[in-house]
């Protein structure tokens, strides 16, 4: 009985220790790699992002003009760099409680000793860091506090909006981050940073990028814009607040102006993570690849980009008084822009560094993307407008005939008179002339009496059809609307009724029309083509259709007007015939030349204050509006007081001009007209290419910009072969 029992219960431990070795095998053999892995996420790393790599931004062709290249950074802990913004802060105390701790000042034998040498070593970092980047650039260690500081606040503000949006104040990540305050080491420096500050455990070397504009980037700096730190603005607006992996941080940088900004939610990537364990190994189930940013094309053609700014600013500084100018060329059929330029600019890779100087030029203004921010009547280049206006509405015909004695009013010689003649105080007299007789010889008189006809409703509503007061659909930040001075507007703007006077200044081009020049280049192409659409400057990701608008006008009448317009250059009466008549067997240039009023410009500002010890003083502050003068020198002044009043223009631009000069800023606005093998216009066929340029303070249109229509025209064939052939931008960004 008792053997039994005993071999029962021996029975029973060895299927027990059968199953717990059979369960062991299982464990250790068959899943041996499951568990591992398991073991090792158990001890994982704390996670590391993965950085993405910005898009380029590529012309039509597919030439880069910007791109992310590799470089370094000099960081610092947030923690370090609070510290040293206030030195009685908890973070300069929790770092001292844990050096005193860790026993990394081995000579301080107290809490206070610890914290005097902490300081002592910060300040000194200070001093190596100025020491270091100076050898690249002269920054002084006062200059690194300031971005310091700035990091500081930037990361504070961003703290603040994300309390309010979870509802409990906690600290952000940021707060946990190095931050960058020397960037841009290439391989050779990043090297020696690692020495030089392998001291200081809270300085740290670390991977980053370099956006860099190729090639002759001034041409192209006001287009593809450029690049700024992530603010506390942006992480309240931010689309992607809720994706850890997309949202914006505050050690990113994001586009803030042109196409960097315009492009943004195609050109930024997105972040990735790679998890580690305790041994280095990547733990692949728990890492995720970044997601690159998509490269984007425009439609800009590099080539002629660069060729047009040196051909602008050789006539821009060829004229004392010019401050500077601009140059749009479009595709007539598409309306995608070819080129955009704004003279003057700067080197794009350097901006950072001549910020200051950039900032106070407020005579040149560099900073200025002229082609789009800036706002100038058109002058004789509406004269076309005016007429289609009449003939849309009926009130003429391309035969209506008008006389040009000189002047509207036989009895009043010194108001309403046609152009005065070069060097002669005579009036231009054109006599009995039509439509195309007008426009050629861009009478003044005949425009007057046509604008008395239709009126201001009527060539409003003209200027609204072909996109005055309206933005052209570029979709860049820094484009501005213009002025259509409706009678509504001139109500709530001017609080004036309108006058006769009003529809005869409009229908010339002057009073209180404003446009820019990328307008003025599509008015161009809808003289050439009949046909209003918006522009295309960012190559879309698929095909889409802009609107399109044929004005309602024969087709008759409409070739009046562009018979007046090729006039203007090519008939030996024409207004521009002298200065920019262009030869050539296949292509004729056609144009309107316009000298628009302009006035003299503030560049700085001279303020009376009373300073914090009661002595009255005044100071000059180099700004061109009055309001950005008062801000800079608050900026400037916080304890000073001071009355707007006494905030008065103290020099203006163009300098030193006697109270009674006159001056105009200079328009040529065309197109490439072909002509058959007789040298006379193809009317049947629709010009390829129209531009626009105006020289500011550039005097006469026909003598300033028709020698540069021309140069501008052969440029074109140049580019472009004698066929003004485009290449077509894919939808899929790519040339086709």
């Amino acid at each position: 009985m008792f053997d039994r029992r005993l071999k029962m219960l021996l029975w029973v431990f060895g299927i027990a220790l059968f199953i717990v070795v059979v369960r062991l095998g299982q464990l250790q053999v068959v899943n041996a790699d499951y568990y591992r892995a398991q073991a090792r996420q158990a001890v994982l790393r704390k996670p590391k992002a993965l950085p993405f790599v910005r898009g380029s931004i590529l012309d039509r062709t597919g030439e880069p003009l910007v791109r992310d290249e590799p470089g370094w950074a000099l960081t610092i802990d947030f923690a370090v760099i609070a510290a040293g913004v206030n030195s009685s802060g908890p973070e300069m105390t929790r770092l001292v409680e844990r050096f005193h701790r860790t026993g990394r000042y081995v000579e301080a034998t107290t809490i206070e000793e610890t914290a005097r040498a902490f300081r002592a070593e910060l300040s000194t970092m200070w001093t190596d860091l100025a020491s270091f980047a100076s050898l690249d650039k002269p920054v002084s260690a006062d200059e690194l506090r300031d971005r310091g500081q700035a990091i500081h606040a930037r990361i504070k503000r961003i703290r603040r909006i994300v309390t309010d949006r979870r509802g409990f104040d906690a600290p952000v990540a940021e707060e946990r981050q190095p931050h960058g305050l020397v960037t841009g080491l290439d391989a050779t420096r990043q090297i020696e940073a690692r020495e030089w500050f392998r001291k200081y455990p809270w300085v740290h070397v670390r991977p980053s990028t370099i956006r860099r504009v190729l090639g002759f980037g001034e041409a192209i700096a006001h287009v593809v814009g450029r690049m700024g730190r992530v603010d506390a603005t942006n992480v309240a607006a931010d689309p992607n607040a809720d994706d850890p992996f997309a949202r914006y941080r505050a050690n990113e940088r994001l586009g803030v102006s042109g196409v960097e900004y315009a492009a943004e939610a195609r050109l930024r990537g997105r972040r990735g993570r790679l998890t580690t364990d305790r041994d280095g190994q990547v733990v692949s189930e728990a890492t995720i690849e970044a997601e690159n940013g998509e490269d984007v094309f425009v439609t800009l053609n590099a080539e002629l980009q660069r060729r047009l700014y040196r051909l602008l600013g050789e006539t821009v500084d060829s004229i004392p008084n010019s401050s500077g100018g601009s140059l749009v060329v479009l595709d007539v059929a598409t309306r995608e822009v070819l080129a955009l330029v704004s003279y003057p600019s700067y080197d794009p890779n350097r901006f950072d560094e001549l910020y200051p100087v950039l900032r106070d030029d407020t005579e040149r203004m560099a900073l200025r993307f002229r082609a789009v921010s800036n706002r100038y009547p058109p002058g004789s280049t509406v004269k076309p407008l005016t007429c289609l206006t009449g003939l849309m509405s009926g009130l003429i015909t391309p035969n209506t005939l008008e006389t040009c004695t000189g002047y509207l009013l036989p009895d009043h010689h010194d108001r309403w008179r046609c152009w005065k003649m070069h060097g002669t105080n005579i009036r231009k007299a054109h006599g009995s002339i039509d439509v195309v007789g007008a426009l050629t010889g861009s009478c003044n008189v005949f425009m007057y009496r046509l604008g008395d006809r239709v009126g201001v409703d009527r060539l409003c509503n003209s200027m609204d059809m072909v996109g005055f007061g309206h933005t052209t659909g570029l979709g860049l930040r820094e484009e501005v609307k213009g002025v259509n001075p409706t009678p509504s507007w001139l109500a709530t703007n001017k609080g004036t009724p309108v006058y006769p006077g009003h529809a005869r200044n409009f229908a010339i081009g002057q009073g209180e029309i404003l446009v820019t020049p990328v307008q003025l280049a599509n008015l161009m192409a809808i003289y050439a083509s009949g046909t209003f659409r918006t522009l295309t400057l960012i190559s879309p990701n698929t095909p889409i259709e802009t609107p399109e608008l044929t004005l309602p006008v024969s087709p008759e009448a409409f070739l009046s007007i562009r018979r007046g317009i090729y006039g203007v250059v090519n008939d030996p009466n024409g207004t521009a015939y002298n200065h920019a008549h262009f030869l050539n067997d296949r292509w004729a240039l056609c144009g309107k030349t316009g000298s628009a009023t302009a006035h003299r410009w503030p560049t700085a500002y001279r303020v009376e204050y009373t300073a914090k010890d009661g002595s009255e003083q005044a100071v000059i502050v180099q700004a061109g509006a009055k309001k950005p003068a008062i801000d800079r020198f608050v900026a400037a002044h916080p304890d000073a007081t001071f009355d707007p009043e006494h905030v008065t223009v103290s020099a203006k631009w163009p300098r030193n001009a006697p109270k009674d000069s006159k001056y105009s800023h200079a328009w040529f606005g065309g197109y490439l007209q072909e002509i058959d093998a007789g040298g006379r216009p193809n009317w049947t066929a629709t010009p390829p290419l129209a531009f626009s340029v105006m020289v500011e303070f550039g005097g006469s249109g026909s003598r300033t910009t028709g020698p540069l229509a021309k140069r501008i025209a052969q440029t074109l064939l140049d580019v472009f072969g004698p066929e003004l052939t485009v290449d077509r931008v894919a939808a899929s960004g790519g040339p086709s």
